[in-house]
């Protein structure tokens, strides 16, 4: 199913809400289903054309504001550099939060930084962002797979304007990171430990995304009934989680 513009029927009790004004007149062409797997990159933010692959430190964008941190604290920085890749290799399936236990650095800054980045370097997708709200307030359950670790899907969340100061969001039911399926979406085996995770059959799950394999044909070959995908000029990879394009 192509994203496209139709109108989507909210409940009769959500209509004369204030805050549904706006999404009520918007529209989209969503399936008869109860539960929706939601990308982040490329479907809900995207980067500005400022944020170059030359800023990458080991293929992740935040892994500078950790390594200033660690110079900082008087590390030199091809130390604090080498000790970063190195986490990565001993924790494979690594949260920012392991970085900050690993080098004692202190989380509210860290955190602050890191938002800061993603405030500055970050654009809410808006068709994506709108289609989560709609379904939030149609009663739809809604969860996010990406290919970012679990604080950096928050982080991004934050940035999308779908997640609060505190880490929590109001619209999604749980979240999944690749540090809690063990993977990116590129590889089928974590699909089916997602599906494993959210007790409705398959066909009864619809993912949205805008990477045509990732969010259609693996998920399809799953048993996935349903899929929304947004239309984008270039399909934003995960490269700043793993430092190779998925």
């Amino acid at each position: 199913m192509i994203f496209t513009k139709k109108q989507v029927q909210l409940p009769d009790s959500l209509i004369d809400k204030k805050e549904t004004t706006l999404m009520n007149e918007i529209s989209f062409d969503i399936p008869d289903c109860n539960n929706f797997l939601v990308d982040i990159d490329g479907t809900l933010t995207s980067y500005k054309s400022s944020v170059t692959h030359d800023k990458l430190l080991h293929g992740n964008f935040l892994f500078p504001v950790i390594r200033d941190m660690m110079l900082e604290r008087g590390w030199k920085q091809s130390d604090a550099e080498s000790a970063i890749l190195e986490l990565t290799e001993k924790v494979v399936y690594w949260d920012y939060t392991d970085f900050l236990a690993e080098f004692h650095l202190p989380a509210d800054e860290a955190f602050r930084r890191m938002y800061d980045w993603h405030m500055e370097n970050l654009i809410p997708c808006e068709d994506g962002v709108e289609l989560v709200k709609t379904l939030h307030l149609a009663g739809k359950r809604l969860f996010i797979m990406s290919n970012n670790p679990y604080m950096g899907c928050v982080l991004k969340l934050q940035a999308a304007g779908l997640a609060d100061d505190d880490f929590s969001t109001p619209y999604f039911k749980r979240i999944f990171g690749t540090n809690i399926l063990r993977g990116c979406k590129c590889v089928i085996d974590v699909w089916l430990r997602v599906l494993a995770n959210i007790p409705v059959a398959p066909s009864e799950i619809c993912v949205i995304g805008d990477n045509p394999k990732e969010d259609r044909d693996l998920p399809r070959a799953c048993g996935i009934g349903h899929h929304i995908l947004l239309e984008r000029e270039t399909i934003q990879h995960g490269v700043e989680n793993t430092g190779k394009t998925i």
